[in-house]
């Protein structure tokens, strides 16, 4: 894997936490992450939830 980072949109790194849910998620649990960087296309969080490429996932940022 090559360490050259091809994506188009710009993304900002910051570390924040955040509360999310993932639609779908039967029991409707808010889980707490990391937010690690954000982007116009997307969002790199930590924490202890799966969630699947394409999911519908809230984010509540404070």
């Amino acid at each position: 894997m090559s360490n050259v980072d091809t994506r188009q949109m710009s993304r900002d790194s910051l570390f924040v936490m955040a509360r999310c849910k993932v639609e779908g998620d039967a029991s409707g649990t808010e889980h707490r992450v990391k937010v690690r960087n954000l982007s116009a296309a997307g969002m790199m969080a930590e924490g202890d939830v799966k969630v699947s490429r394409g999911s519908l996932v809230s984010v509540d940022l404070r």
